[in-house]
């Protein structure tokens, strides 16, 4: 065998392995989240459902408990909307278009989205600005009268 042919063998040989040690983790990070299936259910206590009147939106806090971790628990905003006595609708606080934090404005009766000018009705419906989609709404309960959502019910980081 001659030395160039050698060479060529072991260059093409060395940039497969370095390929095969950077691509595998990379695919396997890649379609880990389709074997992993759907996450379930996980319900957090928001308060007691007379803390939120109705006919009002207001602010509120899912408190995880930290798996593992050595802090106690982590926060997460949401707004709590509670249309009639019956009915009870709890956003996320992230904006759709690229998850900054959104403001309710008591005034305008509006979410706003300071990032870039994002405006969301009452309801949660896109009114202007980039965002293309509404406001993601938390699955809720009611269980011996305290509001309860389930945090896995909207995308990751929304």
């Amino acid at each position: 065998m001659e030395r160039r042919t050698l060479l060529t063998k072991l260059v093409h040989g060395g940039s497969a392995l370095v390929g095969l040690v950077i691509g595998l983790p990379a695919l396997i990070a890649g379609i880990s989240p389709a074997l992993q299936g759907r996450r379930g259910e996980r319900w957090r206590p928001l308060g007691k459902l007379e803390q939120f009147p109705v006919g009002q939106t207001q602010a509120a806090i899912i408190e995880h408990e930290s798996e593992g971790e050595p802090r106690p628990l982590s926060r997460q905003g949401v707004y709590v909307w509670r249309p009639t006595a019956d009915e009870v609708v709890v956003f996320s606080r992230s904006c759709t278009d690229l998850g900054c934090p959104i403001i309710w404005d008591s005034g305008s009766q509006c979410f706003y989205c300071p990032c870039h000018g994002g405006i969301f009705a009452r309801d949660g419906s896109r009114m202007a600005g980039p965002p293309d989609r509404e406001l993601f709404r938390y699955a809720n309960r009611v269980r011996d009268g305290v509001l309860e959502v389930d945090v896995f019910s909207v995308p990751p980081m929304a």
